[in-house]
């Protein structure tokens, strides 16, 4: 009795269907809304260019996922192993593909990033700076995909939760440092199309392997 590695053809990371989708879907959201300081032309052409990507993004996420449903598992090869690990189930599908990433610990994020936003946004208003609520908003929607990440497995995510975050902050200096109009640009459509490309990155096949035993 021998161990066998099995080697699939490259695949989107766990996750990465749902986590593209939603990614996506807030990097649109914040070209619509924080696009409207532009010109006609200007505005038509960062929406045309946001539609455009989370169109992609929505093809390749949504045939993937009716891939994973239908049951068409990944191609793989094999080759001996004897390192001892302990072999996957018996479909051999790599560990962490799940089509139900939506569990407890995924509606406890979202529950916490919308009392967040919303508290967030209405204290600004209050101390007489609405203007700064879309700083707040890139902010906590960056931090919320650090958890996202964890939730589906999905590293790339800590990075886009850092590059996202970072742009709140920089609404913040902006605002700090006497150029309120920037606010929209840096904490609006810069993250964005951030979201939108990580958003693509997400969907970028990565190896996978698995291990099970053979007689």
């Amino acid at each position: 009795m021998t161990n066998q590695t099995v080697y699939h053809r490259p695949q989107p990371a766990a996750g990465a269907e749902i986590g593209s989708l939603i990614g996506g879907a807030f990097g649109l959201v914040f070209l619509i809304v924080n696009s409207g300081q532009f010109s006609t032309v200007g505005r038509i052409c960062v929406l045309v260019v946001g539609i455009a990507v989370f169109a992609v993004i929505a093809f390749f996420a949504l045939r993937s996922l009716g891939r994973m449903k239908g049951g068409r598992g990944p191609v793989a090869d094999s080759q001996p192993n004897t390192d001892g690990d302990s072999p996957p189930d018996a479909s051999g599908t790599p560990v962490g593909r799940s089509t139900n990433p939506f569990g407890r610990s995924y509606w406890i994020v979202v529950m916490v990033e919308a009392l967040a936003l919303f508290g967030g946004a209405r204290l600004l208003t209050g101390l007489g700076h609405p203007e700064l609520g879309v700083a707040w908003v890139a902010f906590v929607v960056g931090t919320h995909f650090y958890a996202l990440g964890y939730i589906f497995t999905l590293a790339r995510f800590h990075i886009l939760a850092t590059v996202v975050a970072a742009c709140g902050v920089a609404g913040f200096i902006a605002f700090f440092a006497s150029i309120p109009d920037f606010i929209p640009v840096l904490s609006g459509i810069i993250p964005g199309f951030v979201l939108l490309a990580f958003g693509l990155w997400a969907l970028v096949p990565v190896e996978a392997q698995t291990k099970r035993r053979a007689t």
